[in-house]
């Protein structure tokens, strides 16, 4: 019988940032890196992540529709935007990341693109945000994915709640056109 011969590869070695973090210690570089988002346990192959990354790595998708946040040792939260540099390492303290809902909305109206930190807008709020005034002379459409639409005719002051994918709307001129 011939004896197998395995090589331990340094760098194959797991770092569990959690268990650093409690010891008070700074993790090694060079090697592989263990996190936890919400209940998921993420390895990374490298201690420099974005937080883009860090979401889709834990499956959540698209990550516009959700705001990242890091667990700091002591209770703290800090919110990290998906294009941040989180550099594992130097970091220090790192406990665990959480996800929330979005921090801010994206949406269309004319195709222009929007954002709003609010989690719900009026039909007229949307289109004086946009710049489309006298908002009395317009009402709003909302395009859903299916290519069936939802009108604000009637209800130009209602509550509308921002969702996540981005939402398509159209503003449609209810005004007088003047005839020459």
């Amino acid at each position: 019988m011939q004896e197998q011969n395995f090589e331990f590869n340094a760098s194959d070695e797991i770092i569990i940032l959690i268990e650093y973090t409690n010891a008070g210690r700074k993790p090694p570089r060079g090697k592989r890196y263990k996190v936890q988002v919400d209940d998921k346990h993420i390895i990374f192959d490298h201690e420099v992540v974005t937080g883009e990354e860090v979401l889709k790595a834990a499956g959540l998708e698209p990550t516009e529709c959700y705001s990242l946040y890091l667990k700091l040792k002591g209770g703290d939260f800090e919110l990290i935007r998906p294009h941040e540099i989180i550099d594992l390492i130097e970091r220090g303290a790192v406990e665990h990341f959480i996800s929330k809902p979005p921090v801010v909305f994206h949406y269309s109206i004319d195709n222009e693109p929007e954002t709003t930190e609010e989690s719900e807008l009026s039909a007229n709020q949307i289109l004086e945000l946009a710049g489309i005034t006298p908002v009395k002379d317009y009402y709003l459409i909302r395009v859903n994915k299916d290519g069936s639409q939802v009108s604000y005719k009637d209800t130009p002051d209602a509550p509308i709640k921002m969702v996540c994918p981005s939402v398509k709307y159209v503003s449609i001129f209810r005004g007088e056109v003047p005839v020459s």
